[in-house]
């Protein structure tokens, strides 16, 4: 009998014991991690400035601001509701300081991330209100040139040391899968086949 099956059937057992020593290793006691809400980066990691947290009551609105460092930069920015609710409402409006608009937009979800391109170097107003009906803990967060971005090129940041290592192994884990099925395929074809075979000897 060949022993091309048992072969591919030990690679994908191999891959598969590398992909769980990765995920073991970026997620350490994972229970208890997932449980913290440890694994999974906050929102506000992702970004290079995020402003203190502000308290908004209802019906009130606050003021967040950001100024740029560069003309024609690309700024994402998002808002992340701290103490978030189900029936939590902002509306948020962009303007700078001579009254330009750059966008309106209103949110029910918690974490809420978009990007516009800033002209000038100039100082940019993110208008809040909160059209809900309780107070609500929101911070703002900032990215220039998001692509640059240390949050997600430092290879020390949440991002690196966390998700790349996780989605890596995650695919690791489904290929020593499909290796493995592969391999118990061609154990029974090369059964069969030995079979056939045997029986005109």
């Amino acid at each position: 009998m060949k022993k091309r099956g048992p072969i591919v059937l030990i690679v994908g057992a191999m891959l598969m014991v590398l992909a769980a020593a990765v995920l073991y290793a970026v997620m350490p006691g994972a229970g208890e991690s997932i449980n913290g809400n440890d694994f999974v980066p906050s929102p506000e990691s992702m970004f290079d400035t995020v402003t203190d947290k502000v308290e908004i009551d209802a019906g009130t609105a606050y003021t967040f601001s950001h100024t740029t460092s560069a003309s024609q930069v690309p700024l994402m920015w998002g808002i992340h509701i701290t103490d978030y609710k189900p029936d939590d409402h902002v509306s948020i409006s962009i303007s700078n300081i001579f009254g330009d608009k750059f966008g309106s937009f209103d949110e029910v979800d918690p974490i809420f991330i978009k990007s516009f391109v800033a002209p000038k170097v100039n100082t940019y107003n993110f208008y809040v209100e909160n059209k809900g009906k309780e107070p609500l803990t929101a911070a703002m967060m900032f990215s220039e040139s998001p692509e640059k971005s240390k949050a997600l090129t430092d290879p020390n940041s949440p991002f690196f040391k966390k998700i790349v290592p996780f989605v890596m192994a995650v695919l690791v884990l489904i290929v020593g899968m499909v290796v493995i099925i592969s391999g118990i395929v061609l154990c029974v074809l090369d059964w069969r086949k030995s079979k056939n075979q045997s029986r005109y000897i």
